[in-house]
């Protein structure tokens, strides 16, 4: 019989795409620290496959640059709800003329795994409530982060698995 317990606290992280002409490094920078955690190290990522997508919206590709904040406290996992609730808000604020100029997507990192949060269903989300599902994005085994079938391209990049198996072992195989 399993017994139910609380679940180790997780680092939180946050990708951030923004459009570099409409908000700088430093106003994300202070948007970070003033909604989440001031104490955070922050990675840019060189690869980022869905520029043309989001381009539509935010503006040119050349424009566009993309982030990982890793905040350096852990917390507990229900966080997600609240994080992904506010990351909405603060992109419908930073929006100009009806178009995000920003795009927080965030998310946690376990010994484990590591899951996104995502307002879109889909048939491998997990609803966690408010309108918030858990997309699991990767899970560890053989000493590295692997992906799933469904795993968004530029998480499926070598770079970017290296980012977060860094984090891993830096954040959770530590205390």
């Amino acid at each position: 019989m399993s017994t139910l317990s609380s679940p180790s606290p997780v680092v939180f992280f946050f990708s951030i795409l923004f459009n570099e002409d409409s908000i700088s490094l430093d106003e994300v920078e202070s948007l970070i620290s003033q909604n989440f955690q001031e104490n955070y190290s922050s990675y840019e990522c060189q690869f980022f496959p869905m520029k043309e997508y989001y381009s539509k919206e935010m503006g040119a590709e050349n424009k566009l640059r993309r982030y990982f904040f890793f905040l350096n406290q852990k917390l507990v996992r229900d966080t997600l709800i609240d994080y992904k609730i506010l990351s909405e808000k603060i992109e419908v604020a930073s929006s100009l003329e009806n178009r995000r100029v920003i795009n927080i997507d965030p998310g946690y990192i376990t010994l484990d795994q590591v899951v996104l949060a995502t307002g879109k269903p889909y048939s491998h989300r997990i609803y966690l409530g408010q309108g918030v599902y858990a997309e699991l994005t990767y899970s560890y085994q053989d000493s590295s982060y692997k992906t799933l079938h469904w795993t968004y391209p530029d998480y499926s990049d070598d770079e970017t698995i290296k980012l977060f198996n860094f984090i891993r072992g830096f954040n959770l195989c530590v205390d």
